[in-house]
């Protein structure tokens, strides 16, 4: 019995078992805002950098252009991951005129990007990608995966995604008129 009581009395470790139990919060809270940061950082330069390709598209200086070379026009005003290609490879667009009658906004593909088929390296078919004509009002839908750094952490867990590799969806949203001539 006394060696009980002596035990209970004893306050050795104490501080260990506070660090064990406070640090896996501190932590978590920690990795979230390192990753919603960086996933904020991401998404705004991927929206600045659709912005400005829709500007020059939107006047016309691109003329007709590839779903590819409008994926790397992209890319290259933003360079949003470590290589072109990576980036080319992690982007799908959806790009098709908006029937100016019904205002229909048509449905756009289930999938950011299919890893398991080879969409991304030819031209994707007409009712996901086409430039429309002359004074045509064009509804753009830019999806692009990221990988987060602590897959693991709370907030990666609620970010939207739409597959089983782990990865977050960004998408970005633009429309614009086809300049006339």
């Amino acid at each position: 019995m006394n060696r009980l009581i002596k035990f209970l009395h004893d306050e050795r470790g104490s501080a260990s078992i506070e660090f064990v139990l406070v640090f896996p919060i501190v932590f978590t809270v920690f990795t979230a805002s390192v990753e919603s940061s960086m996933y904020m950082a991401k998404y705004v330069m991927f929206e600045r950098s659709v912005d400005k390709v829709v500007r020059e598209l939107r006047l016309g200086n691109y003329g007709s252009i590839t779903h590819q070379a409008l994926k790397q026009k992209i890319c290259e005003a933003g360079m949003l991951t470590g290589s072109k290609s990576g980036c080319m490879n992690a982007m799908k667009i959806w790009m098709q005129p908006i029937n100016t009658g019904t205002f229909a906004m048509g449905s756009t593909a289930k999938t950011c990007v299919d890893k398991a088929s080879d969409i991304n390296t030819g031209d994707p078919p007409a009712n996901e990608y086409a430039m429309g004509t002359d004074n045509d009002i064009m509804l753009v839908r830019i999806c692009m995966k990221e990988w987060p750094m602590f897959p693991t952490s709370a907030i990666s867990v609620k970010m939207p995604t739409d597959s089983n590799d782990g990865s977050v969806s960004m998408v970005v949203t633009s429309v614009f008129v086809n300049e006339p001539g």
